[in-house]
């Protein structure tokens, strides 16, 4: 048999043995741990303090605020608390009645040691645990989150400014059914009050202080026919002491605001281009605010000035005490003179 030449044939020599190159084994370092980061202790607490679901909001909270906790407190801690504690806290503390009290000669006469020291029983009095107790209601509410405190920072400088103020009921009724229905029918004891309340004039709302000097009146009516809303504002400079007649300051045109000077207790003498007028009806007053606004009288739907004007005054007594910032001179809204003249009528 005849071996075929063309196949490979195997070698039997060995292959010479390869050195291996030996490396060294890398030296095992252990890793650094990385120094714990200092946490602001206040950062630490929010969790505890705001969320709804803190710790705080699950357990009796006369376990953790009581008198051997706060005995483990350091003096500074104590010294720092002490200040929003209320004189009953303290044990020092005695009753005090009136100086026109038949036994007040008496107890003024009886020696007490003065003495700065917690009482301890002050933690477990009921009105302590109920104000803790508040406090948990409000931390589970969420009214403890940013979030929270930043509506109710919103909500105090809406009411401050005058925008959180609701509109008024008629304007909304107004709006929302005077082209879709037709207005209730009044029962005859509201017709009859109605009537009756009719007959108080604008001047008699002026001699009994129901309308004072330095009072806002904002005018506003929707002409649907012109497709205009007025809005403008006046306000009382003088009232007639005899006629009770008012003298009122408006700005010319479609202006609605007065100027800031206007709007301060005890104003300057107006200057041009502001108006005087003197008017003793709100219809007339709601005659003069048109023509000079621009509305022709030939397109003017007959109207309740009445409900077309609104007060706006000073809160409180003391001009001195009120804030002048925000809408109208810090003024606030009192009501619609026929919303104020039915107050009157019935109060009188």
């Amino acid at each position: 048999m005849v071996e075929n030449s063309s196949a490979p044939r195997r070698s039997n020599r060995k292959p010479k043995p390869t050195q291996r190159e030996s490396t060294p084994a890398a030296e095992h370092v252990p890793a650094k741990r990385k120094a714990k980061e200092d946490v602001d202790s206040a950062q630490q607490l929010r969790p505890l303090l705001q969320n709804s679901k803190s710790r705080l909001t699950k357990m009796d909270i006369s376990d953790l605020i009581n008198a051997n906790s706060w005995q483990m407190l350091s003096p500074e801690s104590q010294s720092r608390l002490t200040a929003l504690l209320p004189p009953t806290a303290f044990s020092s503390f005695k009753p005090s009645i009136g100086q026109d009290h038949p036994a007040a000669v008496d107890s003024m006469n009886v020696d007490s040691k003065e003495s700065d020291s917690v009482d301890s029983s002050f933690f477990s009095d009921s009105h302590f645990l109920a104000a803790a107790h508040t406090f948990q209601d409000h931390l589970f509410s969420g009214w403890m989150s940013d979030a929270h405190v930043e509506k109710v920072k919103k909500y105090e400088q809406g009411i401050r400014d005058g925008t959180l103020a609701a509109p008024w009921k008629d304007e909304v009724w107004e709006r929302d059914n005077a082209k879709d229905e037709p207005p209730p029918a009044l029962s005859q004891s509201s017709q009859a009050r109605a009537g009756e309340a009719a007959e108080l004039k604008l001047v008699d709302l002026a001699k009994n202080s129901v309308l004072r000097e330095g009072d806002v009146l904002a005018y506003k009516r929707n002409f649907s026919n012109l497709n205009v809303v007025v809005e403008k504002d006046v306000i009382i400079q003088r009232i007639d002491p005899r006629t009770h007649s008012l003298t009122i300051l408006i700005e010319p045109g479609t202006t609605r605001d007065l100027p800031a000077h206007l709007l301060i207790p005890g104003p300057s003498e107006p200057s041009a281009p502001t108006r005087s007028m003197t008017i003793t009806s709100p219809s007339q007053l709601e005659n003069g605010l048109l023509d000079v606004y621009g509305i022709d009288r030939t397109t003017r739907p007959n109207g309740n000035a009445w409900k077309s004007l609104t007060l706006w005054r000073w809160p409180g007594d003391s001009l001195e005490l009120n804030s002048l910032d925000g809408q109208r001179g810090g003024r606030q809204i009192h009501g619609t003179l026929f919303y104020l003249r039915a107050c009157y009528y019935e109060d009188r």
